[in-house]
């Protein structure tokens, strides 16, 4: 086998994806990204998928984990730095739209999006 060969076999085995849920509790957030919290440990460069639920609505937005600490008061618990990863604007439907809309604003919309 050709080493051009044997390197593209090692990079087809090496390639996979995982996935799961981990539940989180949004602590803060910005333009950039927000502060979480899991009950354990996140690996450093995870990717992921932020989906949180506000007002019966979800919203989602992709992010990387930047930051993981453990709480030193609780076991177990860890605060988790997640920055955005989407280059498009902010809209309807991805958390950085709800976290910059104004919270009346949003009450409106939200009403209006469930067609009540």
């Amino acid at each position: 086998m050709t080493e051009r060969a044997e390197n593209s076999r090692r990079v087809r085995e090496s390639l996979a994806t995982l996935t799961g849920h981990v539940r989180v509790r949004v602590l803060n957030c910005s333009a950039e990204g927000c502060l979480l919290e899991a009950t354990g440990p996140l690996a450093i460069g995870t990717v992921g998928k932020l989906r949180v639920s506000f007002s019966g609505q979800e919203f989602e937005d992709a992010i990387q984990i930047v930051r993981c600490n453990p709480v030193e008061q609780t076991k177990g618990t860890h605060h988790l730095g997640g920055k955005f990863l989407s280059t498009s604007p902010p809209y309807a439907g991805t958390f950085r739209y709800v976290m910059r809309c104004d919270l009346g604003e949003l009450a409106g919309w939200l009403d209006t999006q469930s067609g009540q």
